[in-house]
C-alpha cells in the first residue's frame, strides 16, 4: 500500500499537450548540486552542457557549451523550456530569470515541467511498476514527492518527512544522495535528463509559461493526509 494525499488545485499535470519550438533551449536547475542545459532539435539532444556547480556559477557557461556543440547561437533558438521544480529554488529561480530576459529581447515562447513528473516518467520508462513513490529533496530534511499507481497514472505531489514516506510500505525511488541514509525502502533512480526529449512529446508533461518561477510549496502542493489506500 501507499500514501494517499489531499489534492492541489494548480498542478501543471492538467495541462494539455505541447510541442516546443525547436530548437528549444533547455534548462534544468532544479538540483541541489549541479546545472544541465541542452539545445533539443529534432526529438533529440543536438548541444548539452553539464556542470557540478550551482546555477550561479555554472549555468551561463552550459549555456555556451550547449549552443557551440549544436552550432548555434542565442538568436537561433525558437522556444526555452524550463524545470520548475521543485528543487533548489535558487538555481530555478536563476535559470526563470535567464530566460525571461532572452524572450523579453526576443519574444520566444517559454514551456515548464516539474521535476517529480520527469522522476517519475523515467522510472516508468525503465520498467520499473506501481504502486511506488518518487522523491526529491525539500527543505528542513523533509521531501517532496507524488506517488505513481499501479496504472501508471501519477498522482498529485505532496511534502512530506522522512519518516512519513517511510510508514507508507512502499519503494520510494530518488536520485539525491542522502536518501539511501534516510529512506528505509529507497531506490536509486537515474536523473530524467537523457529520456526528457521523449517526454516532451508527451501528454502534459510541458506546460506554456510566459513568467515561470519556482513552484511554492505552501500554494502549488497537496498536504500528505497520513490515511492509507484501502483495498
Amino acid at each position: 500500500m501507499c500514501i494517499c494525499w489531499v489534492d492541489a488545485p494548480s498542478i501543471g499535470r492538467q495541462a494539455e499537450a505541447m510541442s516546443a519550438p525547436e530548437p528549444c533551449l533547455v534548462l534544468d536547475g532544479s538540483a541541489r548540486a549541479g546545472v544541465r542545459v541542452g539545445v533539443l532539435s529534432g526529438g533529440r539532444w543536438v548541444g548539452q552542457g553539464i556542470s557540478p556547480d550551482g546555477a550561479l556559477e555554472g549555468l551561463f557557461g552550459c549555456v555556451e557549451t550547449a549552443l557551440a556543440e549544436a552550432k548555434l547561437k542565442l538568436g537561433d533558438i525558437r522556444s526555452f523550456a524550463l524545470c520548475v521544480g521543485p528543487g533548489s529554488v535558487l538555481g530555478i529561480r536563476i535559470a526563470s530569470l535567464a530566460v525571461r530576459s532572452w524572450s523579453a529581447l526576443e519574444p520566444r515562447p517559454i514551456f515548464v515541467w516539474e521535476s517529480l513528473a520527469g522522476l517519475a516518467r523515467s522510472a516508468l520508462a525503465a520498467g520499473e511498476q506501481g504502486p511506488f513513490l518518487v522523491a526529491v529533496e525539500s527543505r528542513l530534511k523533509r521531501w517532496h514527492a507524488l506517488e505513481v499507481a499501479a496504472d501508471g497514472s501519477l498522482g498529485a505531489p505532496f511534502e512530506a518527512e522522512a519518516a512519513q514516506l517511510n510508514a507508507a510500505s512502499c519503494r520510494v525511488l530518488a536520485s539525491s544522495e542522502s536518501a539511501p541514509g534516510v529512506l528505509t525502502s529507497h531506490v536509486a533512480a537515474p536523473h530524467p535528463w537523457s529520456a526528457l526529449p521523449t517526454f516532451f512529446g508527451q501528454l502534459g508533461f510541458l506546460r506554456e509559461e510566459s513568467r515561470p518561477d519556482a513552484l511554492n510549496v505552501a500554494n502549488d502542493f497537496a498536504t500528505w493526509s497520513g490515511e492509507r489506500h484501502r483495498s
